[in-house]
């Protein structure tokens, strides 16, 4: 069987780009032929030597141009080039199995429209990149050739059907999956390494700390959990890992509201795992977010988990492992829900245990054997 599998950009600190890297080689293990279409070759790592990279071209002028021009680079290769199997990853139009790890861009726009001003929704709803991503997304969605649907929560399955009734039969919603086994070391070494790696990170020993991890702070809700730790006792702090244009903003913020000692900004790290070796907690009232990986290898970590029920990685938080914040805009149930992260809880061993069945092999397994299936059909 021959794959195309279609992801236009890489980035080492994406989640999107991990789980494509995942994809291709479960796919190659399979003994399946691939080829992955994308617009940055020479920069992806990890893709198993049996996949070829195929460069398309895309505009680097701004997000509408690269999505645009990349759709229609993937439209002319697939014209020339027959496959059995074509695997999106992005917002393309055409494809017979598609990833929707991004959720749904018609409920994330209702979202922000619930959330903000109405000359603000105004401006999203006429904004010529979100009506094309929506263009996008209606056509890929009800395209006659789709074969099937993988959304990465029920969530996210909700929202499609919505917004698209007609994909109703063609969806079926594999959770995300986590380096369970490969996260076992860091586990083990969290408290041995605990005092060394807060002292190099300029962190005292005698602090509650929660993990707040993302880019694109407003997003995930960093400004909620900034409110919310005002109303925490003093003893508490957040740790700030992402990236985010306006982060000076958010500095600014915390200092305004008496956070400034308990505030600690890292920016964006290759490599998170030290953060959640010595963090406590993790917090993520986001106001979308199909399915955090963030969250679910905070859960991995054994770290109590707290994040908004628009959060897809809030349906596998089993009770003692986290709390699922009903309303992510009030900030009074965000500071409850961080609160009982200082009470008793599940052991860090018994969440991390909560969340063993998702190992990535067997979900990454559950998603390629469905598309080969429907392929010999």
């Amino acid at each position: 069987m021959r794959v195309a599998i279609i992801k236009s950009n890489y980035t080492p600190y994406g989640g999107g780009e991990k789980y494509t890297t995942r994809i291709i080689n479960a796919f190659a293990e399979k003994n399946q032929q691939v080829d992955v279409l994308t617009a940055e070759s020479g920069m992806w790592q990890g893709t198993d030597r049996q996949a070829r990279l195929v460069t398309l071209k895309q505009s680097r002028y701004n997000n509408l141009l690269k999505l645009l021009t990349f759709n229609a680079s993937v439209n002319r290769h697939l014209r020339n080039t027959p496959y059995d199997c074509i695997f999106g990853m992005d917002r393309t139009e055409y494809q017979t199995h598609l990833r929707a790890g991004g959720g749904c861009h018609a409920a994330w726009i209702d979202r922000r429209c619930r959330e903000y001003s109405g000359a603000r929704c105004f401006s999203f709803r006429i904004n010529p990149f979100h009506r094309t991503m929506i263009s996008f997304e209606r056509r890929a969605f009800l395209y006659h050739g789709l074969k099937r649907i993988f959304c990465n929560s029920n969530l996210v399955k909700k929202d499609i059907i919505h917004y698209y009734p007609g994909a109703k039969d063609k969806i079926t919603v594999v959770h995300n999956g986590v380096e369970w086994n490969e996260f076992s070391i860091a586990f083990s070494e969290s408290e041995a390494k605990k005092g060394d790696l807060l002292k190099s990170l300029a962190l005292y020993p005698d602090r509650y700390y929660f993990l707040f991890i993302g880019s694109g702070y407003e997003r995930k809700g960093l400004k909620k959990a900034l409110a919310a730790l005002t109303l925490l006792p003093d003893f508490v702090d957040l740790i700030v890992v992402g990236k985010d244009k306006n982060e000076n903003k958010y500095k600014k913020r915390a200092l305004k509201t008496g956070l400034g000692q308990r505030v600690h900004f890292f920016g964006p790290q290759k490599d998170v795992m030290p953060f959640f070796q010595i963090s406590d907690a993790f917090i993520l009232p986001t106001l979308y977010d199909p399915f955090s990986n963030a969250s679910l290898e905070a859960l991995t970590m054994g770290l109590y988990t707290v994040t908004s029920k628009a959060n897809g990685c809030s349906e596998v938080i089993k009770e003692g492992a986290g709390y699922v914040i009903e309303d992510n805009r009030d900030i009074d149930s965000i500071a409850g829900a961080m609160k009982t992260a200082l009470q008793g809880h599940l052991s860090k061993t018994e969440i991390r245990k909560s969340v063993r069945h998702l190992d990535f092999n067997s979900q990454l397994s559950k998603i390629v054997d469905v598309c080969i299936s429907d392929i010999i059909q």
